[in-house]
C-alpha cells in the first residue's frame, strides 16, 4: 500500500498522521507523483474528520519548506483573510513603515469578491509587483516598505489549494490555517498581524468562527518562531466607501493625506498599524501613528514606495477611474439598517472590478462607491451609491439595491473591531 493510500485509510478512520507521512504525501503530490484523485480523497477525509494541532503544524511546516524561503526577522507583515473594500495594506503599512518598522509583504491577486492587493496597486500607472529577490531586499533596506508577488514561495500550498478549490474542501479550519501560515512563514517576517474578517462578505461568517481561526493562526505562527497577534474585524458591511481597485487606492490616499474617510476605515487601519508597531517593540505606538498621519509622513512613505516600484506618483492625487457613472437612489425613506457587503461586492464584480475566473480581465477603474452608512437617515430618491464602469450595469444596480435595507427605526452600527487576540 502506498503512503497516500495509508494516509487515506488512517484519516478516514479518525487516526492521526505522522509528520513523516504528511511530508511524504505533500511533497509527492507537489512533484506530481501522487494523482489528483488520491489527494482529493485525503483532503476530503481531512475536511470531514479534522486534523490535530500537531498534524496541522506538520502540514504548515512542510508547505512552508516546499520552495524557497525569505528571511526578514526585523520586518513586520499583516495578512487579511479577505473582505470587501479591504484596503488595510494600503493604509496601515505605510504608517508602520513611516514609524520605523520595516515592512516586507508578498501579496496576490483577487478572485471572486475578494480584491487582491496587487490588482489594486496596479491601477497606479507604471506600478509593478514583479521584483527579483535582490530588488525586494534592497527596497526593504532602502525605504522600509515593499509589496511583491508571491512567486514560487510555498509551491505545495499553491497546488493543494487549487485542488481544494475544485473539490469542496476549502472550508476546513486546519487546511485554511496551514495554507495561510505556510505562505507567511516562507515570506520570513518576524512580526505578523492577522486581520480575520467575520460577516457576510467574509469567509468566516460569525465572530466565533473568526476567533477560532485567529487563535489557530497565532498559535501556528508562534510554533514557527513568528511573533504574531490578531484582530477580528467586521465584514457585514464593506470597509470604507470604495469597492474596486482604483477607487480603493484613491480612498487610501485620501486617508493618508489626512482627508475625511469613513470612520470604520480610519479605525481599522489605525488599529492594525498600532498593533504592528507594538509587535515590533516601538515605544508609544499610538502616538507614533497619530504623528505619522498628522505630519503626512504616512503619505510620503506611500509615495516613496509607489515610485520605487515604478508607479506614477503624480497620478495618486487624481487616479483615473471609469468615466461611466450611474447613481443609485434610495427606494424609500428611513434609516439604513444594512448595506450587505456580499451584495455590494457582487455588484462590483459584475462591473468588472473582480474576476469570476482566473482568466478574466479586470476593469481597474470600475467599482462601487457607497454614499451612506448603516445608521444614516435617508429620504426616498437620495443617492446611496455610485457605480463606476460599463459592464452589466443593470445587473450591478439590482445587486447593490438588493444589499440595501431601509427601515423605520434608528440602527446602531456594529463595532468595527470585534475582538483582539
Amino acid at each position: 500500500m502506498s503512503v497516500v493510500q495509508e494516509a487515506i485509510e488512517t484519516k478516514k478512520l479518525g487516526g492521526e498522521l505522522s509528520a513523516s507521512t504528511i511530508e511524504a504525501v505533500v511533497l509527492g503530490y507537489t512533484r506530481g507523483e501522487i494523482p489528483d484523485y488520491q489527494m482529493a480523497a485525503l483532503l476530503m477525509a481531512i475536511r470531514l474528520v479534522g486534523m490535530s494541532y500537531d498534524e496541522t503544524l506538520a502540514l504548515t511546516s512542510v508547505m512552508a519548506n516546499s520552495g524557497p524561503r525569505y528571511s526578514f526577522p526585523d520586518c513586520v507583515d499583516k495578512h487579511s483573510t479577505g473582505g470587501v473594500g479591504d484596503k488595510v495594506t494600503l493604509t496601515a503599512l505605510p504608517l508602520v513603515a513611516a514609524c520605523g518598522a520595516p515592512v516586507a509583504k508578498l501579496s496576490g491577486r483577487g478572485l471572486g469578491i475578494t480584491g487582491g492587493t496587487i490588482d489594486k496597486l496596479e491601477s497606479i500607472p507604471g506600478w509593478t509587483a514583479d521584483l527579483s529577490e535582490e530588488r525586494f531586499r534592497a527596497q526593504v533596506e532602502r525605504i522600509g516598505l515593499v509589496v511583491g508577488g508571491a512567486g514560487e514561495l510555498a509551491p505545495a500550498d499553491k497546488v493543494i489549494y487549487a485542488l481544494r478549490d475544485t473539490t469542496g474542501t476549502v472550508d476546513s479550519l486546519a487546511l485554511i490555517g496551514s495554507s495561510i501560515v505556510s505562505k507567511k512563514a516562507a515570506t520570513g517576517s518576524g512580526h505578523l498581524l492577522y486581520d480575520v474578517k467575520a460577516g457576510s462578505g467574509a469567509f468566516m461568517k460569525t465572530p466565533a468562527a473568526a476567533r477560532e481561526l485567529a487563535e489557530l493562526l497565532v498559535r501556528l505562527s508562534a510554533s514557527l518562531g513568528i511573533k504574531a497577534s490578531a484582530l477580528v474585524t467586521d465584514m457585514d458591511a464593506a470597509l470604507g466607501s470604495a469597492i474596486g481597485n482604483a477607487l480603493e487606492v484613491r480612498e487610501s490616499v485620501a486617508f493618508l493625506r489626512g482627508e475625511p474617510v469613513p470612520a470604520d476605515l480610519a479605525e481599522v487601519a489605525t488599529d492594525v498599524a498600532v498593533r504592528l508597531l507594538e509587535l515590533h517593540g516601538v515605544s508609544d505606538p499610538a502616538g507614533s501613528v497619530r504623528r505619522a498621519l498628522d505630519s503626512g509622513a504616512g503619505y510620503e512613505k506611500f509615495a516613496e514606495f509607489v515610485a520605487a516600484q515604478g508607479g506614477d506618483v503624480d497620478a495618486l492625487v487624481d487616479l483615473p477611474v471609469s468615466s461611466s457613472v450611474r447613481v443609485v437612489s434610495a427606494p424609500a425613506g428611513g434609516f439604513v439598517g444594512a448595506f450587505d457587503a456580499l451584495g455590494v461586492a457582487q455588484g462590483a464584480l459584475e462591473l468588472g472590478a473582480g474576476r469570476q475566473t482566473k482568466e478574466d480581465t479586470l476593469d481597474l477603474g470600475a467599482g462601487v462607491e457607497l454614499l451612506v452608512r448603516v445608521g444614516d437617515e435617508v429620504s426616498a430618491g437620495d443617492p446611496v451609491a455610485r457605480l463606476y464602469g460599463t459592464r452589466s450595469v443593470d445587473r450591478a444596480t439590482a445587486l447593490v439595491l438588493g444589499a440595501l435595507t431601509i427601515g423605520p427605526d434608528p440602527v446602531t452600527p456594529t463595532p468595527h473591531v470585534l475582538d483582539r487576540l
